[in-house]
């Protein structure tokens, strides 16, 4: 795939943590998310080091999430 069309399917979330900060997500990767009151983790296929799963806290609500994962 080249990185015209990768960057085409990459989605801009807004990662949380201290300053604004951002996270491209691929959506072909993620494998569930989960919503908390102020933000929602995107879990993705590739584990950790250790073996752990990996995800990425975002700022966006799980519907706006969904939405952009989608492409709905």
């Amino acid at each position: 795939m080249s990185v015209a069309a990768l960057s085409r399917e990459l989605q801009n979330l807004s990662f949380t943590g201290d300053g604004p900060a951002v996270v491209f997500i691929n959506p072909e990767n993620v494998v569930a998310v989960r919503a908390f009151e102020t933000s929602t983790d995107i879990h993705v296929a590739a584990p950790q080091k250790d073996g752990a799963p990996s995800y990425y806290p975002v700022r966006e609500a799980i519907g706006e999430v969904v939405k952009l994962l989608t492409g709905q």
